[in-house]
């Protein structure tokens, strides 16, 4: 027997099926649960695992919930990121590098491990450095005044650059190549232009000749070129002229100093002196146009006297003894300690005490030619018998020994054993220029004696012209 569903029973039945069919159609074929995703985003950063804390992994929480589509009761889309603090070691080597420039000027006593090592740079870096300068040895021979630019890696303190400015013109640079240090030189080249200045002597050749704009260091130089001719102290005249063509430096359109002395030309108590430079094999020397050289074998003073206090005399009243004894040399008066030298190339034949002359020395010259020091305060090192010498070498300082009435300076010229008077003596010119070399020199020394003679002022042209008539 079957029991009837109720009729009520029935039309609710009914109406849920229409309900759910309903729903089937509105919704979407493609959107069903089976399809749905869940997405996850995430914002990562490499992390050291060793350099993590406990205090580290604490503070890794969620910065943001995830976020859910709203058209599906069910997740979709998930976001999430987490904020993450960088451990201090680790952020020092992610950071950008950054370099400290540093320039400190060389003073007294100054040393490269002194100077880098209180500016925090390593002792192995100072080594490394001193390592790439170990053959020319440039830093061990700084000077005061010179300045050093180094550079330094702020992030682990290394020395990375180091440049040693010598002067204006020329720096050493040391570039760290991973664990060394490479050397190299830079030289800038100054600009050169030639230069033409006169002077006419009233006073002293330095007084005169820096009232007209030469410098002392050239005037040093003129009176070298010439000091085998003129004695400065005893032969300038009032009236005595003197032009010179030479060398002026500039860099970055500032006179930075001189060059060489191209040409320059002397007139003396009425004689004309001329000297070029040229360079040959031998090296730069000073000639004269028709190429002779303007360097002797000998020096007219071996010392810087301040005068005269006896001359050379046959017949001279002797100051102590007062009876006529012949003076055979030169008496230089000058203080007690100043230098002598040697008067040329040669070889010490005596050095010792020496009667009435006291503390002594004689040199062979060679070739016939001697010359004799005496009443010396001693003797300079190396000064011995058998010693070679060489023109200009110091040898002895001026004293009082023997028979002195004063500190000064004997000196005698002998020529083949007879003396000759010092101050007058001419004397025999340097070794004269090769053949091979003249031949050059003769075309050059014209040109040169035409742009030194085309600067003259009209004044010096008159003096000149003068002498020659």
């Amino acid at each position: 027997m079957i029991k009837l569903i109720p009729t009520k029973h029935l039309l609710l039945i009914a109406a849920t099926c229409v309900l759910l069919a309903t729903v089937l159609i509105v919704l979407p074929a493609g959107e069903t649960a089976d399809n749905d995703s869940i997405s996850l985003e995430a914002k990562l950063q490499e992390v050291v695992q060793s350099e993590l804390t406990f205090h580290d992994i604490q503070q890794l929480t969620p910065k943001s919930t995830s976020t859910i589509s709203t058209t599906s009761p069910i997740a979709k889309n998930v976001s999430t990121t987490y904020d993450i603090p960088t451990p201090d070691t680790l952020a020092k080597k992610i950071s950008p590098t950054t370099y400290k420039e540093q320039s400190i000027k060389i003073s007294a006593g100054d040393s490269l491990s002194k100077i880098l090592s209180k500016k925090g740079i390593s002792a192995q870096d100072i080594h490394k450095v001193s390592q790439a300068d170990k053959k020319q040895k440039t830093l061990l021979q700084m000077r005061p005044g010179q300045t050093i630019h180094f550079t330094k890696n702020e992030k682990n303190g290394e020395l990375t650059q180091l440049t040693l400015v010598q002067n204006r013109l020329d720096s050493v640079i040391f570039k760290r190549n991973d664990n060394v240090f490479e050397r190299s030189e830079i030289s800038r080249k100054p600009e050169i232009i030639q230069t033409y200045k006169e002077a006419e002597i009233n006073n002293s050749l330095f007084v005169d000749g820096l009232k007209s704009g030469i410098e002392q260091s050239l005037l040093i130089e003129l009176a070298n070129i010439f000091g085998w001719d003129i004695d400065f102290a005893l032969d300038i005249r009032k009236g005595d002229s003197l032009s010179v063509l030479y060398e002026e430096k500039f860099l970055d359109g500032e006179k930075i100093g001189h060059g060489n002395i191209i040409a320059t030309q002397f007139i003396n108590n009425g004689r004309t002196y001329q000297a070029i430079r040229y360079e040959t094999k031998g090296g730069a020397h000073y000639y004269t146009p028709d190429g002779l050289a303007m360097r002797k074998t000998f020096i007219r003073t071996p010392v810087d006297f301040t005068r005269i206090s006896s001359k050379f005399n046959p017949n001279r009243l002797h100051p102590i003894f007062k009876t006529s004894k012949p003076h055979r040399g030169v008496d230089y008066a000058a203080a007690s300690g100043t230098p002598v030298k040697a008067a040329g190339d040669g070889k010490v034949s005596f050095a010792g005490k020496q009667n009435g002359y006291g503390n002594v020395v004689i040199i062979d010259h060679g070739r016939g030619y001697q010359t004799l020091y005496a009443h010396l305060r001693g003797f300079a090192r190396g000064t011995r018998r058998g010693a070679t010498v060489s023109q200009g070498k110091i040898i002895a300082y001026v004293g009082q020994t023997g028979w002195a009435t004063g500190p000064h300076l004997h000196y005698e010229f002998r020529i083949n054993g007879t003396h000759k008077n010092p101050v007058t003596v001419k004397l025999p010119n340097d070794d004269p220029m090769p053949k091979s070399d003249l031949k050059n020199y003769l075309p050059y020394a014209k040109q040169v004696t035409a742009t030194l003679t085309s600067s003259h002022s009209a004044d010096f042209a008159r003096k000149l012209a003068s002498l020659k008539n």
